[in-house]
Parts: structure tokens; sequence; C-alpha cells
């Protein structure tokens, strides 16, 4: 607002100050020229009354001075009020701030409150399926064989079984056959692919073939256990909408398979994974290499062909079946595999003949290798001494 516009109070203030100023000539001329000198109201009386008392011009200065006196406290009002308007605009718009603010608050309250309630169904949801993995964990531990049955059959055996997760795609499988009046003993290890759920429903599959093809078709020798076993897989998961890839199952497994005949012979055949033995006379491990063919999987035109060994039962021989997941745990000072040389070098470098203290020498390497790594895959190792 201009201060001399005719709403301000230093405008108002100006004109009042100005009329205000004139009412000292008027009245001191009245008062000094009509009343004191008996002058007659004319304009030559005022200006003789002015050459008779010069102090009449500075009172004629009055509504100058009056009015540049009260025009300085009419715009000190102006800057008031100026500054008042300014402190009302800000108060609405501060006033308007808050009711946004107020409204985000609202907002985000509400926000807050949905995913407070999402988090506590998320956090419910967590808590129904780690129940529900804790269930599949004891029913995949109540398929595994008794660690007294294992015990019963052999001279000595331990199992290092630990998973990844909670719960494990790899398991190992027991049972006595008689048939013909020979006894076998059959004990596999196997590594499914993947870990956690995937790897347990492979596990589930494998466990269901392996109990039909040896206790119910009574197939005995390792191989042809493979080959029952890769049909059974391959079979499982092929999809009767075979031409849509998507649906497609490449999910297989690795084995090995031990068979104590009669305490007379042993065989051993193994996909994708070795043998790792020791008779009483040799002085390190000795070494046999399964086929070069995983179970089950995406086929290929080569058939797959599993290789039977066999090998003399000596009495205090020692033999090895485990999954890749102990020579592939990452650990150490740089951060490396723990690999198959030197796994067979703790085998050899045990001062104990005793499956039992085999058993504490590699469940304390693995975790002394590990240390604050993660695992990096499931673990089964059984040792037997017959």
């Amino acid at each position: 607002m201009s201060l001399f516009s005719r709403k301000s109070y230093t405008f108002k203030y100006s004109l009042f100050g100005i009329a205000f100023g004139f009412c000292f000539p008027v009245f001191s001329f009245l008062f000094d020229g009509l009343f004191l000198k008996d002058m007659p109201f004319s304009v030559e009386s005022f200006i003789n009354i002015h050459q008779l008392n010069p102090l009449h011009f500075i009172i004629d200065s009055a509504p100058i001075f009056l009015g540049i006196a009260f025009s300085f406290a009419g715009r000190n009002l102006d800057k008031v009020t100026e500054v008042r308007q300014d402190v009302e605009s800000y108060n609405e718009e501060l006033l308007q701030q808050n009711q946004i603010v107020t409204q985000y608050s609202h907002e985000l309250q509400a926000q807050s409150d949905k995913i407070k309630e999402q988090g506590i169904q998320v956090e419910k949801l967590f808590s129904d399926v780690q129940a529900s993995v804790r269930t599949a964990e004891r029913l995949q531990l109540a398929l595994l064989p008794e660690l007294s049955n294992l015990k019963a059959a052999f001279e000595e055996i331990f199992v290092f079984y630990k998973a990844k997760d909670i719960i494990s795609g790899d398991f190992y499988w027991f049972r006595t056959i008689t048939l013909e009046d020979k006894e076998y003993k059959v004990i596999i290890v196997a590594d499914c692919t993947g870990h956690g759920v995937p790897g347990a429903i492979m596990t589930i599959v494998g466990y269901f073939l392996l109990e039909r093809i040896i206790e119910k078709e009574k197939i005995v020798k390792p191989d042809k256990i493979l080959e029952a076993l890769n049909e059974g897989i391959t079979e499982a998961f092929t999809s009767s909408q075979a031409s849509d890839r998507s649906l497609k199952v490449r999910e297989g497994m690795d084995a090995s398979i031990l068979v104590i005949e009669n305490e007379q012979k042993i065989y051993y055949a193994g996909a994708n994974r070795p043998l790792y033995f020791k008779k009483p006379a040799d002085e390190a491990i000795q070494i046999i290499k399964g086929s070069r063919a995983a179970l089950g999987g995406e086929q290929r035109k080569k058939e797959k062909i599993f290789t039977l060994n066999t090998l003399d039962y000596q009495k205090g021989s020692q033999f090895y079946l485990f999954s890749d997941g102990y020579p592939d745990q990452f650990g150490g000072t740089d951060d490396k595999k723990f690999g198959s040389k030197r796994f067979r070098q703790l085998l050899n470098e045990s001062p104990s003949e005793s499956m039992s203290q085999m058993h504490t020498e590699i469940k304390s390497a693995f975790e002394i290798w590990k240390h604050e790594t993660s695992q990096t895959d499931d673990v089964v190792v059984v040792g037997i001494k017959i």
C-alpha cells in the first residue's frame, strides 16, 4: 500500500496535522490582531499584524511542521499495520500449512496402521511357514534310518548330517535285504538338486523310489539300482504337456550306493559321486570314481551307463560316502572351498581308527573351516567300518 494513498495512515495523519496546524495562525491572528490590537478582519489587517509582530511568520509554519510530524506518526502506524497484516497473512499460511500437515499426518498414520497390520500378517505368515517347515523337518528326519539300526548292522558307523537350511536336499538310506539266502546291506547317500524345500521334495521322491526298487522289486546291485532310480525320477517328473518347456523339471540327484553281500563281496556304483575307502593294508585313502551321469534331470540322447565296481570283503576296511556339500564348503583364511584333496588328507591323517573319533574330527574340521561363513550347501558324510 502506498504511503500517500487515501487509505494510508500517513496521508490521513498528514492532512490532520496540516489542518490542525492552520488553527495556530488563525487563532493567533484573531487573538493578536482583532482582540488585542482591535484591527478589522481583513487581508490587510492579516498582513499588518505580521509586520508588527514577526512571530506570526513562525506560527504560520505550524501547518507544515505539524503535517510533517503527523505524517511520521502515520507512517509508523502504516508500518505497524503492514507488519500486522504480514503476521496475519503468515498466520493464515501457517494455518493452511498446519492443516496440510495434519492431513498428511492422518494419511501417514493410516499408512502406518496399514503397514503395521500387514507386518502382523507377514509375521503370522512367516510363523506359519516356519511351523510348516519345522513339521517338514520332523517328517524328513523320521524317514532317515535310525542310528541304532545302522550301528547294529555295522561294526562302526557315523553320520554327519547338516542341512544348509532347516530341511535338506541330501539324505541317506539303509536297508538289509535277504534274497536267495543271501543278505545284502544297502546303504545310500544321495545329493538332490538344490536345497531347502525343492531339495527336500526330491529327497521324498528318492526315498520312496528306493523303497519300491529295493524292498519291493528286490534290485540289490548298485548299478541296477541307479538305472531304476534314474528311470523312476525321469518318469515322476515327466509332464504330460511335454511341449511346454516351463513345465519341464530338470532337477535330479547324485548318489553313492554301497552294497555288502554276505560279508564276502562289496559292490559300489555312483552317479557323479566317488567312494573313498581304506583297507587295513592301505596307507592312504583309495578312490573309486562314480559314473559321470546324474539321476533324472534333462534327458539326453546318449544312454546313461552306471559302472559296477566290486571289492573283496576285508574286515577293518573303512568306507566313506558323502555329498559334495562338505568339500564345496567355503571358508578358511582365503575364503576358498575345503576341497576333495583336503578332505582326503583329513581322513588320512586321523590318528584314530575309531569311527566315533573320526566323526568328531570331521565335524570339528568343518566348523573351523566354515567359521563365520554361511553354509554353502547341505552336507552328509557317512563313515563305515566293517
